[in-house]
C-alpha cells in the first residue's frame, strides 16, 4: 500500500526491514541445507555448529531493535515534552542491551553445538528478558498515550479509531511477547533445539507484525 504522507525515514526503515528479513531467511535456508541435505544421515555433524548458525540471530536482532526504536520514537513524539525522556530512555536502554547480547552470540563460530548453546544460554536469557520488558513498556506507553489522546475528542469516530489502534497495539504485543517468553523459558530449561528454532522465527514475526501495524492504518 502507498502512503504519500510517510516520511522518507519510515520508507527507508521498511526497506531495511525487508532486506534484513531476506538475509535472515537466507541464513535459515543455509542452516537447513547444511544439516538436512549436505550432511543428511551424518548425526556426528550435529555436534558442530556451522558459522551461519551463530550469525543467524544478528539480522533478527537488528530487525527487533530497529522496530522497537521506531515505536520508541513514536512514543517520544506523542509524549508531553516534560516526560518524553523519562518514558523513552528505559526503552532505548533495554533495546541497546538486547543488541549487545545478540552481538556477543555471533562471535562464537565454528565451535561444538553443545559449547555454542552454553554460551548462547548466558546471552539469550538476558537478551530475551530485555526484549520482553521493552515490548511491555512500548505497549503500555502506546495504550496510555492513545487513550489520553482520545479523551480530548468529542467525535465518536475519532475515539473509535484510537480504540482500534489500542487493540492493534495490544495484539501485536501479545503475539511477540508470547514467542519471546517461550524462547526465554526453553533457554532457561536448556532445550537447545526449541531455543534455536524459536530464535530463527522471532525476527520474521517482529517484521511481519511491524508491517501489518503500518498497513492497518
Amino acid at each position: 500500500m502507498h502512503y504519500s504522507e510517510d516520511s522518507s525515514a519510515k520508507k527507508l526503515l521498511v526497506i531495511a526491514i525487508w532486506i534484513l528479513g531476506t538475509i535472515h531467511v537466507s541464513f535459515m535456508c543455509h542452516v537447513l541445507y547444511h544439516y538436512l541435505i549436505i550432511n543428511y544421515g551424518v548425526p556426528t555433524n550435529l555436534e558442530y555448529g556451522v558459522w551461519i548458525l551463530s550469525a543467524a540471530p544478528l539480522p533478527s536482532a537488528c530487525m527487533i531493535s530497529a522496530i522497537q526504536l521506531f515505536f520508541a520514537h513514536a512514543i517520544h513524539s506523542l509524549c508531553r515534552p516534560q516526560v518524553r525522556w523519562f518514558v523513552t530512555a528505559p526503552i532505548i536502554l533495554l533495546v541497546l542491551v538486547h543488541s549487545v547480547f545478540n552481538l556477543v552470540v555471533t562471535t562464537f563460530v565454528d565451535m561444538k553445538t553443545s559449547e555454542l548453546q552454553q554460551y548462547r544460554f548466558y546471552n539469550t536469557v538476558p537478551a530475551m528478558a530485555t526484549t520482553a520488558l521493552a515490548e511491555v513498556l512500548i505497549t503500555v506507553s502506546l495504550c496510555i498515550l492513545l487513550y489520553d489522546s482520545g479523551s480530548g475528542f468529542a467525535s465518536s469516530g475519532t475515539k473509535r479509531l484510537l480504540n482500534t489502534l489500542i487493540v492493534y497495539a495490544v495484539n501485536r504485543c501479545l503475539l511477540n511477547l508470547l514467542v519471546t517468553i517461550a524462547e526465554l523459558v526453553v533457554a532457561v530449561e536448556v532445550q537447545n533445539a526449541w531455543s534455536t528454532g524459536l530464535s530463527l522465527i522471532i525476527g520474521s514475526l517482529y517484521a511481519n507484525s511491524f508491517l501489518a501495524s503500518l498497513n492497518c492504518r
